[in-house]
């Protein structure tokens, strides 16, 4: 068997692990980035300098002024970005560090919680044992499991009843001869009509059999109210049982020194529940700023692409395609010099786009896999699979469940379900107290969280 704790150990690992990937992906990407923008500003330089070569009729002066002016407008654009841009950069790690940060904390609490829910193991059986021996305990522990399966029956039957009226009164209402003799109040001492009509509502009610159908009808609406008032009446008993059976087992658990250490749980138990929290919102601001500098890194690129955009533009309607065919149609050494370099710019950038569109696109799988990982782990630690008492068979490959996810072969909720179907709690006797269970809702009545699902400190089944 693998314990409920390798399991999670190996999940958190996993999601570890595609975080430094995702990281290395960004590194990557940033590198991609400037070596684009180096390559977009030789091109648009080299842009600029054919302009000016091939339209001699333009002033130089004026050519070579508002080119720079516009290069100079639209750099100014993204040069307003570049402070958030280095901030972003520099508090990506630092978010990183408060994530790693969040996660020991969750460890360190979590294991606390563990190790004082083998102390209440302990001391539960000594409890247990003692409560056994005490005929007043088990006179009082049957009465109050009786009346507690009575009002779980009761509560059933109430919920039957309802359900019941609610699904088979709107036929009888809507039946047209049924709804006249109701609306005439056929049957009753306030029965409407002469003799005449009363003699035809007879007749239509012996047709109908109305009587017997009228009984069934008012059966199934007294039915809810009168399954009320039994359940209420059987919640009162409970509720007057209850008590002294709690403070029998109150001080018993006090005498034993059980009180502490389940007050420790408890608290424990709001610690890890804050840890979890701070460590969701830590991984959702992390996520904020990776989806933040792939947008940056996005513009940075863009910038480029307009300003050649923008100085394509300003050339008095010439294509660069024509600017490259009046190059190559002159004798002039030098402007074959700028196209060839502009052709071997184009080239590079090619390549460096499609390199970048690969890495892109890896890094939003990473980060989409990522957050299906921090969700599973949320559901695995919400239901206490990481608890002490659970544990998953030995026919469970994690690993290969986990390289099988990253690798698309299956889904998260299927790899939910996989998880699912592998996990059990092992039996309450296991864990330290008791055979059975005791006292009112399966456990100690005073609250101190053994609940019969799974013995921890009111966690549903894992300490």
């Amino acid at each position: 068997m693998h314990t409920g704790r390798d399991v999670h150990r190996d999940l958190v690992r996993r999601i570890r692990k595609v975080r430094r990937k995702v990281a290395r992906e960004e590194e990557r990407i940033d590198e991609l980035q400037r070596r684009v923008a180096e390559s977009g500003e030789r091109r648009a330089a080299t842009v600029r300098a054919l302009a000016e070569f091939h339209l001699p009729e333009m002033n130089e002066e004026a050519v070579a002024v508002t080119l720079a002016e516009m290069e100079a407008d639209i750099r100014a654009i993204y040069e307003g970005k570049q402070d958030r841009l280095g901030e972003v950069e520099r508090s990506i790690p630092e978010q990183r560090e408060v994530v790693e940060g969040a996660e020991a904390v969750l460890d360190t609490v979590t294991e606390a919680l563990n190790e004082t829910g083998r102390e209440r193991a302990r001391l539960a059986r000594i409890v247990f044992e003692e409560l056994q021996g005490m005929p007043r305990w088990i006179q009082l522990f049957e009465r109050v499991r009786k009346l507690e399966a009575r009002v779980a029956a009761s509560q059933k039957r109430c919920e039957a009843a309802q359900r019941e009226q609610r699904e088979k009164t709107p036929a009888y209402e809507r039946d047209p001869f049924f709804a006249y003799l109701s609306r005439r109040r056929y049957g009753t001492g306030a029965a409407a009509g002469n003799p005449l009509t009363r003699r035809l509502d007879r007749w239509v009610a012996a047709v109908t059999g109305y009587q017997a159908v009228r009984g069934r009808y008012d059966l199934l609406n007294a039915l809810p109210g009168h399954m009320e008032s039994v359940l209420e009446e059987d919640r009162k008993a409970l509720a007057v049982a209850a008590p002294p059976l709690n403070r029998l087992e109150a001080g018993v658990i006090d005498r034993n020194g059980m009180t502490p250490v389940i007050e420790r749980g408890e608290k424990l138990y709001a610690e890890r529940e804050e840890a979890r929290n701070a460590l969701r919102d830590a991984e959702a601001a992390l996520r904020a700023l990776t989806d933040e500098l792939a947008a940056l890194h996005d513009e940075r690129g863009s910038y480029f692409e307009t300003a050649i955009d923008g100085i394509e533009a300003y050339l008095e309607g010439r294509t660069l395609d024509e600017l490259v065919a009046m190059a190559r149609d002159t004798r002039d050494p030098r402007d074959d010099v700028l196209v060839a370099r502009l052709a071997e710019t184009d080239a590079l950038l090619a390549d460096l786009r499609a390199e970048l569109a690969d890495r892109k696109a890896e890094r939003s799988g990473l980060a989409s896999r990522l957050g299906e990982l921090e969700d599973l782990r949320d559901r695995f630690e919400r239901e206490d699979w990481n608890g002490r008492r659970s544990q998953f068979d030995d026919s469970l490959d994690m690993n290969a469940l986990l390289l099988g996810f990253m690798a698309g072969r299956h889904s998260s909720s299927r790899l939910y379900r996989t998880l699912r179907r592998h996990q059990n709690f092992r039996p309450i006797g296991d864990s330290g107290f008791g055979g059975s269970s005791f006292g009112s809702g399966g456990g100690f009545t005073t609250g101190g969280g053994f609940g019969g699902g799974g013995g921890g400190f009111s966690t549903g089944g894992g300490f």
